[in-house]
């Protein structure tokens, strides 16, 4: 019998510490369709009906995944201080994203929600690449094993020092590069993580309180940091928005390439999976932070060489995801 290959390829750790299957939310922004269009398109292929929430927001309740928020810049649109842009947000459609937001979802879900891409395709939808200032992306948001677990600590070592390859590989657009959302990781706090062994989150939260203090970044970690330890959280970070603590990651680096005929979710979830893949070879994980160590102490090395220091790497560890 012939084996397909699946759509979304298994992470290294499939279940939590509790022996629960990990899961992962989706939160995807475009141009194109109203939040009632895209709603009405969601409960057209998933079932569920549309509750409008007012303020540019509706809710489909009950899907088969069930409740998935859609709504128009949740940042901009609860900003309390400029007014003039809840008057005139309709104004600013198309530049402004709607964005479409799942409950946590197991890998068989997101393969069947995977689906919504073509639906988007059908109505209109328009991603990053589609003009000079749409920068869109896709947020993935997958559930951690524990947030002491050995491989959490060692998946967010492994992320600081893959993603200038990342970035590389996924070509982000000029646009969303420029904008405050997707910043890159400090230079010191890559060095922090390459040089040290962290034995709790507590202690990694301690030392990355001294390099970050913002959501605005390609992996946003304050989201875990809250959960994991709310005291502690509230002693390092002095951040003024409202940060939900949930036990995930937060990577907000992927383009939204939604009107692209050949893009689908597996490009985000294949970018996260090659995260994942180092953080769980701990020979490859040594060999990156043993490469660090020199790329740091050499005065003016581009970034482009790290880079190709990172491809090579994975192609002798035999650890490429297929991107």
């Amino acid at each position: 019998m012939i084996q397909t290959k699946p759509t979304f390829p298994a992470l290294p750790m499939e279940q939590t510490a509790d022996g629960t299957e990990r899961l992962c939310g989706i939160e995807i922004e475009f141009a194109g369709p109203t939040e009632h269009e895209t709603g009405a398109l969601i409960a057209k292929d998933f079932g569920g009906s549309l509750v409008d929430g007012g303020d540019h927001s509706v809710t489909v309740s009950d899907t088969r995944f069930g409740d998935i928020e859609v709504e128009l810049d949740i940042t901009l649109r609860k900003r309390d201080d400029l007014p003039f842009l809840k008057e005139g947000l309709d104004a600013f459609r198309g530049l402004i994203p709607v964005e479409v937001v799942t409950p946590p979802l197991s890998r068989t879900q997101l393969e069947e929600f995977n689906t919504i891409c073509t639906g988007l395709r059908r109505i209109g939808a328009l991603g990053s690449r589609s003009g000079v200032l749409l920068g869109f992306g896709v947020h993935v948001n997958p559930e951690v094993v524990a947030p002491d677990h050995r491989f959490t600590l060692d998946t967010i070592t492994a992320y600081a020092l893959l993603e200038p390859w990342l970035r590389d590989k996924e070509q982000v657009d000029t646009t969303r590069r420029m904008m405050p959302f997707i910043g890159a990781w400090p230079q010191g706090l890559i060095s922090d993580l390459a040089n040290n062994d962290y034995n709790s989150l507590a202690d990694l939260m301690r030392m990355a309180a001294a390099h970050i203090q913002s959501r605005n970044l390609s992996l946003d970690l304050l989201p875990l940091f809250k959960h994991a330890e709310p005291d502690l959280f509230a002693e390092c970070y002095d951040i003024d928005d409202k940060t939900a603590a949930r036990p995930t990651f937060h990577f907000r680096l992927p383009d939204s390439r939604i009107d692209e005929a050949d893009w689908s979710l597996r490009q985000p979830w294949q970018l996260w999976r090659q995260v994942e893949l180092v953080a769980a070879n701990d020979t490859l994980l040594a060999a990156l932070r043993d490469a660090w160590k020199t790329h740091d102490a050499a005065w003016f090395e581009r970034k482009s060489v790290w880079v190709k220091t990172i491809d090579t790497l994975l192609q002798d560890h035999d650890a490429k995801a297929d991107l």
